[in-house]
């Protein structure tokens, strides 16, 4: 019957274990006995599987497969004493909900000064500014439109009326230059003002502001500096705990048209909280 390598390999060393039991290793005394007879039957290597009997072992638990004998193997239920239990599968989590955003008809109910035609060109990137930071919830967002309707006379401009000569010479605002007052008074749809707001402003979006100020009065980039600089003094944070007033008074630098301001957020309020 033929025999696969790694059972020979078996077989030698099971018929090694048997001739260290039968006659020892090592010199044998003078008074030790002679050696038995079943030593004498492991002296010829050609005898080695007939004395292990391969057959007598595959009738005892060994199989033979494809002339290879192996060892069966054992239930996994014998070792572990415990059957396996059926994994359920783990549910995926349900896709979250899109940002809250504001309606055509629901800003126009906020803003009654709003012209007709400003509401669709406002719209889109009103939202977009809205949603990328933030400004996710009724309080914040009453607070947010607000603001920009009296900074933007009900989004009306993007661009202060007045020169901005009352801006010169403003250390604070970071104008210290020939000019400055001018050059840097309030743009955007939340009146960004003065040279270090615009510079800041650079830094975070990447265009020259500083020499170029007049592209901040640009729809494109009126709604996302009005948010930067939102989010720069963290008014959203603001708006949840502290109130209108407080929002007001970081936006504008005091009390101008406050009445106006807490108006608008209450209204805005009103139709954002409706089902």
């Amino acid at each position: 019957m033929p025999v696969s390598p790694s059972r020979r390999i078996k077989c030698a060393i099971a018929a090694t274990a048997v001739i260290t039991a039968g006659v020892g290793f090592g010199t044998a005394t003078a008074n030790a006995n002679p050696v038995t007879s079943a030593a004498t039957r492991y002296q010829e290597p050609g005898n080695l599987l007939k004395a292990l009997d391969i057959d007598a072992l595959t009738g005892s638990g060994w199989s033979k497969v494809d002339n290879t004998t192996v060892e069966p193997e054992e239930s996994s239920e014998e070792t572990s004493g415990e059957t396996e239990q059926a994994v359920e599968p783990v549910a995926e989590p349900a896709p979250a909900p899109p940002p809250p955003v504001v309606t055509p008809d629901e800003l126009a109910r906020i803003v009654p000064g709003v012209p007709p035609e400003k509401i669709n060109e406002v719209i889109a990137p009103l939202n977009d500014a809205m949603v990328r930071n933030g400004i996710d919830n009724p309080v914040r967002q009453a607070a947010f439109i607000a603001q920009l309707a009296v900074e933007s006379d009900s989004f009306r401009t993007f661009e202060e009326y007045a020169s901005g000569r009352a801006y010169e010479g403003r250390a604070d605002l970071g104008n210290t230059q020939p000019g400055d007052g001018e050059r840097y008074k309030g743009r955007g749809a939340i009146q960004v003002t003065g040279r270090h707001n615009y510079q800041k402003l650079s830094e975070h979006t990447g265009v020259d502001f500083v020499s170029h100020p007049e592209l901040l009065a640009t729809g494109e980039n009126a709604f996302t500096t009005a948010a930067w600089y939102w989010t720069s003094r963290n008014l959203n944070e603001v708006a949840d705990t502290a109130g209108i007033v407080r929002v007001s008074e970081l936006v504008n630098g005091g009390h101008h048209a406050l009445q106006r301001r807490v108006a608008d957020f209450e209204r805005g309020l009103n139709v954002l909280l409706q089902p």
